[in-house]
């Protein structure tokens, strides 16, 4: 073979692409060495099904009422597991149990200011050197590494294949996915959607070639052991199937050939059943759904309604934003800035595409005669990925850029067309220049901060509100610090508490920070290990002063003025239970916030849009406390878009735990004076509700309830928008109300 015998001569030429692989398996490398372990989506169950095969061979059985280890990823199919159990079965991995400490407060699927984005309490066996199931983590981390590189060496080739006599172009578009930091992150985690994607890139690799040129025998054979493959990695590979299937039709009738037509197809679907048909039996078999998508939903939960379009739509700005780099579990991201400028290069490049069809000059240059048997292929993928993303998305809330990566082949090609069509040479390279320089950077400064422990001090800033409070035998509240003393609903409220323990604790506790109102209603609260999240109380060095830092996010609807204070303890979160202070209470309070109302010439200014263009604008309330038997009123404001489509009731229950209702009123608005299809767009409809408390009800902190009903059918209609941000529900909770004793 020519390769071996000369390779320089060979490889000489395809340099550059030599050198981004290397690039790219340095810093995928970095990523899965950076992030710790189980922090990468879905990892902490992902792993665990390559633990099972290596521990037992055995394939897991689903049942969602005994779930295991590996949780709804025992669904999926099992190539990616039992190549990563393969490689790592001789490692002796007894305490994989003993590493997943779940932390019961992350914030996962939320970004927030002060971290805990950790799924899990990490520790000191994590560290180097590796042994037992985390060495065994990191090597399936550098399998899926490796798939990665075979990633972008696919769609190198690719691109080659289509631009023959442009190679800096097959550069561009290997440069553009490998220095995606989604796409690096991905790489080095322990995550199927590697070998899927590598599956899917190789198929169309495959196809794009047979299109331009004839086909033989082997060519279906590798086709179906290819698409067997990827249907045995994930089921989103039966899309694969189909689309070689329309590919090979289509070749046979345009050339005449039965042979690719029909033998063709038959080959390469009874191949694939071979490889991967007993997989699907199984699943018939054992749960009477050929893909286990079903048991899958089960375990993971579905959604609770079906979304909406606009809901849809709304998800549009998460997805991207997990296309180009959401670390952690969704709630580790890149600067803000980032996101726009990667979403227009990409725009961009999709809108010079069609641009091409006004530039003949570019047009030949660029739709070469590979490419133009090549993107009916491409595009049928992506279009056939896409579909069947949204009907997942549509059954699970499972909004992920990660993935699209099985598409990443045909994007980056169509892409690669425009950008190349609307830019000067010269600049075509800058867009991945950027890239690389935002990927090299993201593990230092965004994935390794989101994991640091908090700072630990020698002695108290000068700036500190002493406290000198103890709970337990030994933890001290030393003291405390904010940098705000007014607030409205909406903002976020940070506070500094500065902790010392004086012996080692041998328990997790957890922190509760609580900003009260004057009748002690919770307004804003935040429940997380110290760190917060990666600093639980049982690795605290005695003598050592923790800096922590909490931040309370007020919610829009929260009642206001109001005079606030904070209260802040311990817990044990498997009971409940909190430490005692010195003093004899289970909490401590000190600071003085004060809650001003946001601007607007309603109270308490909302934007709560419920189904037929119905909005709540504002609230008030007369009073927050009351006793059995007294009567307080809730004012609501309301607006319409449009005329409503029908007469709605209004109901507002005043409800404490364990759904306790103490009050109720329904009506009409205005007690039925101002019926909702007799509004006008942008009439302001002043609605009151008087609330009269039961002689019975129990003492204690009650939250309002409001919606809107069809009176026929008791039906509620939903609310669509919690200001501007879309959400699922049917009614709205507003400002709190504590019924005392008489």
């Amino acid at each position: 073979m020519p390769i071996f015998s000369n390779p320089s001569s060979y490889l000489y030429p395809h340099r550059h692409a030599i050198f981004i692989a290397l690039l790219f398996t340095f810093l995928a490398t970095i990523y899965s060495i950076v992030t710790p372990i189980f922090e990468s989506p879905d990892e902490l169950w992902h792993y665990p099904f390559v633990w099972h095969l290596a521990q037992t061979a055995e394939l897991p059985v689903q049942n969602p009422a005994t779930p295991q280890l590996w949780q709804q990823e025992g669904s999926q199919p099992p190539l990616y597991y039992a190549l990563a159990a393969l490689l790592t079965a001789p490692i002796p991995t007894d305490n994989l149990p003993d590493l997943i400490d779940r932390n019961p407060h992350a914030d996962i699927g939320l970004v927030s200011p002060d971290g805990n984005a950790n799924i899990v309490v990490h520790t000191a066996a994590e560290r180097w050197p590796w042994r037992g199931a985390v060495l065994a983590i990191h090597l399936a981390r550098l399998f899926s590494v490796a798939l990665g590189l075979g990633t972008i060496i696919a769609i190198y080739a690719l691109a080659c294949h289509i631009w023959p006599d442009q190679p800096h172009l097959a550069l561009l578009s290997m440069a553009f996915v490998a220095f995606n930091p989604m796409f690096l992150f991905i790489s080095a985690s322990v995550n199927n959607d590697n070998l899927i994607t590598l599956l899917a890139s190789l198929i169309l690799l495959k196809l794009t070639r047979l299109a331009s040129r004839g086909i033989r025998l082997k060519d279906f054979v590798i086709l179906g052991v290819l698409v067997g493959l990827a249907m045995l990695t994930k089921v989103s590979g039966l899309g694969l199937l189909g689309l070689v299937g329309l590919t090979l039709l289509i070749l046979g009738v345009r050339s005449r050939s039965w042979r690719t037509a029909i033998l063709g197809n038959m080959i390469v679907g009874g191949l694939a059943l071979a490889v991967a048909g007993w997989w699907y039996w199984r699943n018939f078999q054992l749960y009477g759904d050929w893909t286990g998508t079903e048991i899958m939903v089960k375990m993971m939960g579905a959604r609770p309604v079906p979304p909406t379009t606009e809901q849809l739509l709304s998800e549009l700005p998460g997805l991207m934003r997990s296309f180009w780099g959401l670390f952690g579990y969704f709630s580790v991201p890149l600067p803000a800035i980032f996101y726009p400028i990667f979403n227009i290069v990409l725009l961009l490049g999709l809108a010079g595409l069609s641009l091409t069809l006004f530039r003949p000059t570019r047009r030949v240059e660029l739709f070469s005669p590979q490419f133009r048997t090549a993107w009916p292929i491409l595009l049928g993928w992506l279009i056939i990925l896409v579909v069947g993303f949204i009907q997942w998305t549509m059954r699970t809330p499972a909004t992920q850029g990660r993935l699209l990566f099985p598409a990443l082949a045909s994007l980056v090609i169509f892409w690669t067309t425009g950008w190349a069509a609307l830019i000067p040479r010269r600049w075509q390279f800058a867009p991945v220049i950027g890239l690389f320089v935002v990927a090299a950077w993201t593990p230092w400064g965004v994935i390794a901060p989101a994991y640091a422990g908090p700072p630990l001090l020698a002695e108290l800033p000068a700036s500190a509100q002493p406290l000198e409070a103890t709970l337990g035998e030994s933890i001290q509240l030393l003291a405390y610090e904010t940098s705000v003393s007014t607030v409205q609903p909406g903002d976020t409220l940070p506070l500094t508490l500065y902790w010392r323990s004086n012996q080692p604790i041998d328990a997790d506790y957890t922190v509760f920070v609580h900003l009260l109102d004057e009748h002690d209603l919770i307004i804003a609260q935040r429940n997380v290990f110290p760190g917060p999240g990666v600093y639980p109380t049982s690795q605290w060095q005695p003598g050592a002063i923790l800096a922590d830092t909490y931040v309370l996010r007020l919610p829009r609807i929260a009642f206001a003025p109001v005079q606030a204070r904070f209260e802040v303890g311990l817990y044990d979160h498997t009971t409940g239970v909190r430490l005692s202070t010195s003093s004899g209470t289970d909490n401590v309070r000190f600071g003085r916030i004060v809650i001003e109302p946001r601007p607007g010439d309603l109270p308490n200014p909302q934007e709560l849009v419920f189904e037929d263009n119905i909005i709540l604008t504002g609230y008030d309330l007369d009073r927050q406390q009351v006793k059995p038997g007294d009567t307080l009123t809730l004012t609501l404001f309301w607006q319409a878009r449009r005329t409503p489509s029908a007469n709605y009731k209004v109901f507002v229950h005043l409800t404490g735990d364990g759904d306790q209702r103490a009050a109720q009123h329904d009506s009409e608005p205005d007690n039925g004076a101002a019926p909702t299809s007799t509004w006008q767009p942008g009439q302001r409809i002043t609605d009151s509700h008087p609330l009269t408390i039961a002689p019975d009800a129990s003492p204690g902190a009650y939250h309002l309830v409001v919606g809107l009903y069809h009176s026929d059918t008791g039906q509620r209609l939903r609310l669509l928008k919690n200001d501007g941000a879309s959400i699922q529900a049917d009614s709205i909770t507003l400002g709190g109300v504590r019924v005392v004793a008489e």
